[in-house]
Formats: C-alpha cells, sequence, structure tokens
C-alpha cells in the first residue's frame, strides 16, 4: 500500500503539533461536538487513548506552505473487520490552529463522528510525548483492525432463557419511608434523596430553579422580559453576597456549577456578543455542554493560579482575596468569577504554556487581545471595581517566577 501523490509517510518527527489549546478551541467552535444533552460524553469516549491508540493507522502527512493535511484510516471501534474510514485533518501550522477534521466514509460524519474525534486526540496525544530517540513510523496497519477473528464475546440473550415478571403497581410507600428516614438523619447529598431536600437560599439563586418557579406562576405567553423582571424581584442583594462566598472554591464547588447554568459568564462574554446562531456551540456551552476532559496543560494552569497570584500580590503591594461567583439581581443572567479580587480591582490569571500561546492573550504591542478584555470588562462591571489586573504566566514561571501584568481600566460603554 502506497501513500497519496504529496504525501510522505507518518512519523514521530513530521506529525504537525495539536496542542490542547487548539484541541479545544475547534471542539469548542464546533456545534458538531457541543451539546448540552449529551455533556461531553460522545467526545470524551470517542478521544479516549484506549481506543484512538488502537485504532489509527496508515498515517500521511503533505504540507502546502503553513497548511499541513494528515490523512488517515481509522478502524470502526464495533466492527474491526470492515474496511478502515479514511479521515483527514488540516490545520494552520503558524496559527496553531486546526481548521477542520472529516471522517470520508462514516454514515455520521455530517454530524461529527467518533472517528474525527480519535485522529484529532492521537495527534494530540502523540504532540504532548516526551521526544524520542529514534523515529517511529505511523505508516502501518492499526492494531484495532488487526484482531483475530476468534469468538471474543457472548451475548446475554446466548446465557439462557430470560425469565419475564409482571411489575407490580406501587404506591410509592417504599420511596417515601426512605426519603424521610433519610432526611432525618441529615442524607441530603445523595443521587436520590437531592432532589427532596429544602434548597438554601443560596441554592435558589439558580436559573432552573427560579425558572421552575416562573412557568408555574405565568402561562406559556409570557416573554423573556417578563422572565428578567421576575428573576429581579426574586433574587436578593443578601442571598447573592452568600452565594459568592460560599462559591469561592469555583469549579471545586458544586453550587459553582449550578449557578453558572445558563447565565452568561464572563468567560463567554466575547463569544455571546459575536453570536449570531439561535442554536450553536455557543448556546450549548451556556447550557452545561462540555468539551473533552482535561489536559495535563490545563490542570498545569489551575495548579499554578495559587502561586501566580501569591506573585501579583508581592508585586503589586496588593492583598488578593479568592472570589467566587458574582451574581447581581439587576443582572440576573450574567455571572462573573475572577480569579482573585481586592478591594480596588479585580484579577484574571492566565498560564500559557509556551510562548507562540501567549499572544492568543497579549498581542505583541502589550494590549489584550479582544476576547479577553470583554472578559475583564464584565467583571468589573459585575464587582462594581473600576479597574482589572490581567496577568498572563511565563511560560517556564515554575523556575523564573515571571508574571506579565497589564492594568485594565473600567469602560461603562
Amino acid at each position: 500500500m502506497a501513500t497519496e501523490i504529496g504525501f510522505m509517510q507518518g512519523q514521530s518527527d513530521n506529525l504537525p503539533k495539536i496542542d490542547s489549546l487548539a484541541m479545544f478551541s475547534f471542539l469548542g467552535d464546533n456545534p458538531d461536538f457541543m451539546g448540552a444533552e449529551i455533556k461531553g460524553i460522545k467526545a470524551t469516549r470517542s478521544g479516549r487513548e484506549s481506543y484512538g491508540d488502537n485504532a489509527v493507522g496508515y498515517v500521511q502527512v503533505k504540507r502546502d506552505g503553513n497548511i499541513c493535511i494528515v490523512k488517515a484510516k481509522v478502524t470502526p471501534e464495533h466492527s474491526v473487520k470492515k474496511k478502515a474510514y479514511g479521515v483527514v485533518l488540516i490545520c494552520n501550522e503558524d496559527e496553531e490552529k486546526v481548521i477542520s477534521v472529516q471522517c470520508e466514509d462514516c454514515a455520521a460524519s455530517l454530524g461529527g463522528c467518533k472517528h474525527s474525534i480519535a485522529l484529532l486526540t492521537w495527534l494530540h496525544r502523540r504532540s504532548e510525548e516526551p521526544p524520542k530517540t529514534s523515529v517511529e513510523c505511523y505508516w502501518k496497519k492499526s492494531s484495532l483492525a488487526s484482531v483475530g477473528t476468534t469468538k471474543k464475546f457472548i451475548k446475554a440473550r446466548d446465557l439462557g432463557k430470560s425469565l419475564q415478571r409482571e411489575v407490580e403497581d406501587t404506591d410509592n410507600s417504599f420511596l417515601n419511608m426512605f426519603v424521610n428516614q433519610s432526611l432525618e438523619v441529615g442524607r441530603t447529598d445523595s443521587v436520590l434523596t437531592k432532589y427532596f431536600k429544602t434548597l438554601s437560599s443560596t441554592e435558589t439563586l439558580s436559573l432552573h430553579y427560579i425558572l421552575q418557579i416562573f412557568l408555574g406562576n405565568h402561562d406559556a405567553t409570557s416573554t423573556a422580559y417578563q422572565f428578567i423582571n421576575f428573576c429581579e424581584n426574586f433574587m436578593s442583594p443578601a442571598d447573592c453576597s452568600e452565594a459568592e462566598i460560599v462559591t469561592r472554591n469555583q469549579s471545586d464547588c458544586s453550587l459553582w456549577h449550578e449557578l453558572r447554568f445558563c447565565r452568561i459568564t464572563a468567560s463567554k462574554a466575547y463569544e455571546v456578543m459575536h453570536c449570531h446562531t439561535a442554536e450553536g456551540s455557543v448556546v450549548e456551552a451556556i447550557l452545561g455542554a462540555r468539551k473533552l476532559r482535561d489536559t495535563q496543560a490545563m490542570k498545569r494552569g489551575r495548579q499554578l493560579e495559587k502561586h501566580v497570584i501569591k506573585v501579583v500580590g508581592e508585586e503589586t503591594r496588593t492583598k488578593l482575596n479568592k472570589c467566587g461567583l458574582v451574581l447581581h439581581p439587576k443582572y440576573p443572567v450574567l455571572g462573573a468569577s475572577p480569579d482573585a479580587i481586592s478591594e480596588q480591582c479585580v484579577v484574571e490569571v492566565k498560564c500559557p504554556f509556551s510562548e507562540k500561546s501567549k499572544q492568543r492573550y497579549i498581542t505583541r504591542e502589550g494590549k489584550i487581545s479582544a476576547k479577553y478584555l470583554a472578559q475583564v470588562q464584565l467583571q468589573m462591571h459585575m464587582c462594581e471595581k473600576q479597574q482589572a489586573l490581567f496577568c498572563v504566566a511565563d511560560e517556564d514561571f515554575e523556575e523564573s517566577k515571571t508574571v506579565h501584568i497589564v492594568t485594565v481600566d473600567y469602560d461603562e460603554l
């Protein structure tokens, strides 16, 4: 089997670099892979290492200027003896941006099939691997396609005859007894009992809860503006202040996630401003859609955050405190969670993992890019501060302790 004209065999030394930011940017902007209802499960399952590393084979690479094209054969997970599907990935190596990933043979390819994600995440894993002393060639049959034809499983129906029993009607007495006894002993955090407990004042700030109350008191002709007005009257400043305190652990706090649901947070401000699609990836993200699970680069960013904040506090001689999710009755569908806050300003921290990725946050002229400028402006607006410190750590922060700090003034417009 020979490579196509203009292509060369894929090897460990000629594959394009697909870092985590490039991968997540592509998935986040592509509605085929962003859906609130599936919670990123489709992308996570398709991108898992146990499948992709065994399914990808016959990788070939072609370059035309800064454009790199990667073609590969991806073996179907549940039909390993069928013909492998051809998948094509196109990326811009100068901008470190994935332009497209398309499966050419799968019937589900128009909706973002698993084989496209398998190749994308496979290239990402190869990009994160440490340098090898020898060159590994990927122009070969995938491991999954080499699975033998011997019997590997037995269906449940072949184990024996199933017994069919009629389900008796129930009066829910057992359920009620279980719930009541659980609540009496304070067990309100289980999968079942959490739906029966009395909500705290901060938990009632959830837009999902407020919407249920609103629909129970209004007919189907009610408008979005009526709902906004209802939220303004329902949410109290005291409860909003308490919610900020309770959610200071941010992503480690379940209430933080619940209160963000259906709200336009500062990190989504720029995308919402430029969104023209009623049911696209931006709306899905606001409704709870997630991308793939964390990468090492993302985990590193969270681990460094508190150390960066400490350095910023020392350099600016400012006492910086943790900040939770800031809500305001006047803006019930908005929210902001700056990384730190002081009496005078909010603080937003970014930890890029390369010199090139740093330019996505701060331009060569030393200005904040539009996306993150919108983020800190909404943070200042919600927190009622007149200044923000936008802090970008060096890619070698662990050794250098260097942080680039850009001061941003609040713009009412």
